[in-house]
């Protein structure tokens, strides 16, 4: 496309929009980092789209969050008629065979390579005799990735496979965190292309401050379990077996004597599985005696299933710097070993400081010096393009009233069921006034089981329609409950329903008319936090390690969940906070929401809750 001639895809542009394109285009001409905080309804991705056609990069890898994040960018650059751009989500998903069945990412990839090597695999043959201007034909042609998917399985094609093909001659791939941040996906994927030669897009950027979670890895008890049957099977080393036994000893021993992450002895652990090439021979010669079982056996429908796989990759990650040992439990109470990096620059130095460029898009970014000091990059000037800041006289986005009560607050000391049952009490009191649907936000899911506890009793002598998230939950039945009847959505700071997620009506106008933040939004304090916090310290000192890990961590998730209810310009929302330790001063500066009234009482909650109702209309 030639930048010269480009139009802007729609009848006009929002006030800021076409400022902070140009000045993304002369950043990316620049190979900087553009930092792009813009509120939702600036109209982002077209934004970023525009200013990177202009700067004439020429390999952008846009990445997203989730696959269903995908969709958006995919149509903004349909709108700008990019022909050449390719989508990217897990394989696993996209499988025809396996995407049916409950296998772990381990596993899915040994299945597929023995599927291949069998010549089972209808859809991956296929692939030899499509030429690659028919997958493109297809990409170009759907309405979304998903129908895509589906059109490549029709066509008999491994779908995964068929959208690799596009990579060399796309322009645009967008994806989703996994394809640049794990590095073994990435040399995988794109092999012989390198960090260097993309121009980088990361959408939702906030995520990045705890990007590292990315490369965590976690052995169950019965992970060891199935490896120790297998090395049993095979007949490995006795040295082998007694290694694992010994680390499920740890296991069973150990005393969990609170909720969260509870540390474990790094270097006993590393002691006990001596170093991780013992476990990748011992994973290569399970993999080839179980290969020669199948191959012999001759079956037709094979699930691979190896506890060896999760044991190989959590060596592998156990004996790598700046990691941490931990041992929690999982939903079903059983024990776990964690092990996962403490710092997000162990994820991100590498590509964001080798890349092209870089453009870094939230509604609630940090400040450039702290993007940079956390995430390590080198080498790279940072631009800072603040459109609330800038522009804010002209932009009329969508009408907010802000309350903070006084007589609420998470804070541990305060925490009772006095406190659970004052906050139902809030809760319900709002949802009676409301004829929208009301979304309510907690730090942590045990917080959230003791107000919805208050919120049940309440629900015995009048009807409230509660849909309280859990680690099951479905987001498109979430959206399809709360369209059909007015809900208090019970969610998660930093969960499925926070994030990424959209309440919209038929008129595409949000379906929430009140957001409440229950309870300041803090990390949970674990062994795991303080290691982070040590981590953070050595390099930043102990106040800017506090404020990121703390303070900015808690308005960047507050500000996510208010965006849930604020999808257009049209929208109206009421936002209660509800803590007052939301009006301390270094909180107040980072949310940058005015307050509209601070309350000490229900009964006034009552009265100004009724009146904002009628006023917006909600």
């Amino acid at each position: 496309m030639d930048n010269d001639t480009l139009l802007f895809p729609y009848d006009r542009w929002r006030p800021g929009q076409r400022e902070a394109a140009e000045s993304l285009a002369e950043a990316v001409k620049d190979g900087s980092i553009f930092i792009l905080n813009a509120p939702t309804g600036f109209g982002k991705t077209a934004v970023i789209i525009y200013g990177l056609l202009k700067a004439g990069a020429d390999k952008v890898l846009y990445l997203v969050r989730t696959r269903n994040e995908i969709i958006p960018v995919l149509r903004e650059l349909q709108r700008f008629k990019v022909g050449k751009a390719v989508f990217l989500f897990s394989a696993r998903r996209m499988c025809p065979l396996l995407k049916a069945e409950n296998v772990n990412i381990e596993d899915f990839w040994s299945t597929c390579k023995i599927l291949r090597l069998q010549g089972e695999c209808k859809y991956y043959n296929g692939i030899a005799d499509i030429d690659v201007d028919d997958i493109e034909e297809v990409i170009v042609k759907s309405s979304s990735p998903f129908q895509a998917i589906k059109l490549l399985e029709g066509l008999g094609l491994c779908p995964f496979s068929a959208l690799k093909m596009l990579i060399g001659r796309s322009v645009f791939i967008v994806a989703t965190y996994p394809y640049l941040f794990n590095k073994d996906i990435f040399t995988s994927t794109f092999e012989p292309l390198s960090y260097e030669d993309f121009h980088i897009v990361i959408d939702e950027a906030h995520s990045l401050l705890n990007i590292q979670s990315i490369l965590e890895t976690r052995l169950s008890q019965e992970d060891i379990r199935y490896a120790l049957e297998e090395i049993r099977r095979y007949k490995l080393p006795v040295d082998v077996q007694g290694r694992l036994e010994e680390l499920y000893k740890i296991m069973s021993n150990f005393v969990l004597k609170s909720r969260g992450m509870q540390r474990v002895d790094l270097e006993r652990l590393r002691e006990i599985m001596e170093e991780p090439g013992l476990w990748s021979d011992v994973a290569f010669e399970i993999r080839v005696a179980r290969l020669r079982e199948l191959l012999e056996g001759n079956s037709k429908k094979i699930i691979v299933r190896l506890g060896i796989s999760k044991v190989e990759r959590f060596a592998s990650l156990l004996f790598q710097d700046g990691v941490g040992a931990y041992i929690s439990v999982d939903n079903r109470g059983s024990k776990m070993l964690i092990i996962t990096p403490l710092e997000p620059c162990i994820v991100t130095s590498e590509p964001l400081s080798r890349a092209k460029s870089v453009v870094l898009s939230s509604g609630t970014m940090l400040p450039g010096n702290y993007i940079r000091d956390i995430l390590c990059i080198k080498g790279k000037s940072i631009i800072v393009y603040d459109v609330e800041g800038r522009h804010m006289e002209a932009l009329s986005f969508a009408t907010r009233y802000t309350i903070v009560t006084l007589e609420l607050t998470s804070k541990y000391l305060f925490r009772s069921n006095e406190m659970y049952t004052l906050y139902a009490r809030y809760i319900v009191e709002a949802y009676r006034l409301l004829r929208k649907s009301m979304l309510v936000v907690y730090p942590s899911y045990e917080f959230m089981d003791n107000i919805v506890r208050g919120l049940r009793n309440l629900a015995r002598y009048e009807p409230l329609n509660l849909l309280v998230e859990d680690r099951d939950t479905v987001l498109d039945n979430v959206v399809d409950y709360v369209k059909k009847r007015k809900t208090i959505i019970n969610a998660v700071a930093g969960g499925k329903l926070t994030e990424g997620v959209e309440f919209l009506g038929e008129d595409y106008s949000s379906l929430i008319g009140l957001v409440f933040i229950a309870g300041l939004p803090y990390p949970q304090p674990d062994d795991y936090l303080e290691d982070q916090l040590k981590a953070l310290s050595s390099r930043l000192g102990i106040h800017d390690a506090k404020n990121n890990l703390y303070d900015i961590f808690a308005v960047i998730r507050t500000r996510q969940s208010i965006g849930r209810a604020q999808r257009s310009p049209n929208d109206k929302v009421i936002i209660v906070l509800g803590d007052y330790r939301f009006l301390k001063k270094s909180i107040r500066e980072q949310l940058r929401i005015p307050v509209n009234k601070t309350l000490s009482n229900i009964a006034e909650y009552i009265t100004i809750i009724s009146r904002v109702a009628e006023l917006f209309g909600l």
